[in-house]
């Protein structure tokens, strides 16, 4: 009798720590040319407990007149961008986050390259993007409707206009995106595209 219990002792100590191991894990990947999304992606790591953040970032150079250029074609040209390897498994992650750019109200190149790239079928997915200007009501839709298309489960696409805003404003617009999501274990209200002016 006394083997059982240990047994049993054992294996619920077992089935105690594997839970652990299949924990829920937050991803949340960033795509940035000014730094804004990263640092929207820094913060988001320090509100939601235990989150992992990575960089997408493309094999070629971006930065300066040359970047802003192919940046230009790969928009209006609806190009890939080349992806650089993530060190990381996405099958380790849960639920993703994606930190990006609106440029000429699409979603970035190397942000749909990534999506469309990536086994992110089924996985609650958030899409945080940021717009200097006003992003159009019809494109919002159809960035929404694309995600859906890739077959993530699409939990909500949240704008932030960051033009002329400070740090804190920007902090304050990310803080009320959160409170509309489940990722610090919250009900989420609805999928449709949420904007911060």
């Amino acid at each position: 009798m006394r083997h059982f219990q240990q047994t049993l002792v054992i294996l619920l100590f077992s089935l105690h720590l594997s839970s652990f191991a299949f924990a829920s894990e937050t991803l949340i990947l960033y795509y940035t040319r000014t730094g804004t999304n990263e640092a929207i992606a820094e913060y988001l790591q320090s509100q939601i407990k235990g989150a992992t953040v990575a960089e997408i970032k493309t094999t070629d150079d971006r930065e300066g007149i040359l970047g802003f250029i192919t940046c230009s074609f790969d928009q209006w040209f609806d190009r890939d961008a080349e992806i650089g390897e993530l060190n990381i498994t996405l099958d380790d992650y849960d639920t993703v986050i994606i930190c990006a750019p609106i440029w000429m109200q699409n979603l970035s190149s190397p942000a749909r390259t990534f999506i469309k790239q990536s086994d992110l079928k089924g996985k609650p997915f958030y899409l945080f993007i940021t717009y200097g200007g006003r992003l159009k009501e019809e494109n919002k839709i159809g960035i929404e409707k694309w995600l859906m298309e890739q077959g993530v489960d699409l939990k909500g696409v949240y704008g932030s206009a960051v033009g002329s805003k400070t740090e804190e404003e920007i902090k304050k617009q990310i803080n009320d995106h959160l409170k509309n999501t489940e990722l610090l274990g919250e009900k989420h209200e609805t999928t449709a595209v949420k904007e911060s002016i």
